[in-house]
């Protein structure tokens, strides 16, 4: 039992953590098309598909890759800093070339 006990907390931390930003930018909602014309609303929108996007890109699945290997592996220093350069070092390249 504490084994399903264990993953639905984890479950529900790692779903709140995708969940959480969606609810509070469709909250926003109301503030942005009350405050911002039109115009300035389409572009906050445009911006924001973008950083979904770029998001997808410069995670590459890590998350996925790093919970995986995490949980196997008996040096977890290792996994730790070897997913968290991966992500900055490509993250700086792909930045560089924009």
């Amino acid at each position: 039992m504490s084994t399903i006990k264990n993953l639905f907390k984890q479950t529900f931390v790692y779903g709140l953590a995708t969940v959480l930003p969606r609810m509070v930018s469709f909250l926003l909602v109301p503030l942005y098309t009350d405050i911002l014309p039109k115009e300035e609303y389409g572009e906050i929108s445009v911006i924001f598909a973008y950083f979904v996007l770029i998001n997808v890109i410069l995670a590459y699945g890590m998350e996925t890759a790093f919970f995986r290997f995490y949980n196997k592996s008996e040096n977890l220093n290792s996994v730790l800093s070897t997913s968290g350069w991966s992500l900055v070092i490509t993250s700086l390249l792909f930045t560089a070339r924009i």
